[in-house]
């Protein structure tokens, strides 16, 4: 069966899709993109996607060569044209297009285009048992926004395999910011009064869709902070899990060379794994 994208205006074979070597987004790494899920043919949050698009396509002078219907549209039948009945990733690139003089481009002529494929889930094991972190010393540029650039990410991936991690985490100056591809969590059991309550950072990462959920789900059972988190709270977490559309939530049991807490899955975090799965479960 041919795997089908949407390309500037069409939707073509995967095999036949292309762009142009000269492309700004090749040449300078100069682009914006978004990752979403379907969920049985239903684009999930898109408004929430599309509008994080667009912010930053207007901070890179990047023209959207078509509407939100549309698009949302696309990705519908994109989905169903590639099989994927049940849950696919989408991925939404949108460069400048073709360079003038290596370094510049025609804002009337972008490259956009959609892919939707297979989600193939982590092994059920990190999500019963938890998973690993391990932590790196960097803050992506722009980093409130969703840009193509991903050097770090993927240069790290066999550093990340090899010490069978899940994420890269990025700390910055004894800040914690956010991992390579999801947002972090850190949970702490505080004195009754205070109760469970559940931080995440604020400033200098991507803010997630995923993780705009789980606030939302987790705002009238735990005490919500969206704060600075120092690294150092990391040894100090009771639990820690990640979001993100691809993984939904992963607990995480260890960071580099340290068990969080017990090296267990915490009960906020499995709480809120099933409170996350029963809201995907209604919206599909």
């Amino acid at each position: 069966m041919d795997s089908y994208c949407f390309l500037n205006g069409r939707i073509v074979p995967l095999t036949e899709a292309k762009v142009r070597v000269d492309d700004i987004g090749l040449l300078r790494g100069y682009g914006i993109y978004d990752g979403l899920a379907v969920f049985k043919g239903k684009v999930f949050h898109f408004a929430d996607h599309w509008n994080r698009l667009l912010s930053g396509a207007h901070i890179l002078n990047l023209n959207v060569p078509v509407t939100e219907e549309k698009a949302e549209k696309i990705i519908g039948e994109l989905a169903l044209k590639n099989g994927f009945m049940e849950r696919a990733n989408v991925r939404i690139i949108l460069t400048g297009g073709s360079t003038l003089g290596g370094i510049e481009y025609n804002f009337e002529d972008p490259t956009f285009y959609i892919l939707v494929e297979k989600w193939d889930p982590l092994p059920q094991e990190l999500y019963e048992n938890g998973a690993k972190l391990l932590t790196y010393h960097h803050m992506r540029e722009l980093p409130e926004y969703k840009t193509t650039n991903y050097i770090r990410a993927v240069n790290l991936q066999n550093w990340r395999k090899e010490e069978k991690a899940v994420e890269i985490l990025y700390t910055h100056d004894g800040e914690v910011l956010e991992c390579s591809t999801s947002n972090i969590f850190i949970v702490k059991n505080l004195p009754a009064q205070a109760g469970k309550t559940l931080i995440t950072p604020a400033e200098n990462m991507l803010k997630g869709i995923t993780r705009k959920i789980i606030l939302e789900l987790a705002s009238n059972k735990y005490k919500i902070e969206e704060r600075r988190v120092e690294e150092g709270e990391l040894k100090m977490a009771d639990e820690v899990f990640i979001t993100s559309s691809f993984k939904d939530i992963v607990p995480i049991v260890k960071i580099d060379d340290f068990e969080v807490a017990d090296g267990k899955v915490g009960e906020v975090t499995k709480d809120l794994m099933l409170s996350f799965g029963q809201y995907i479960a209604y919206f599909s």
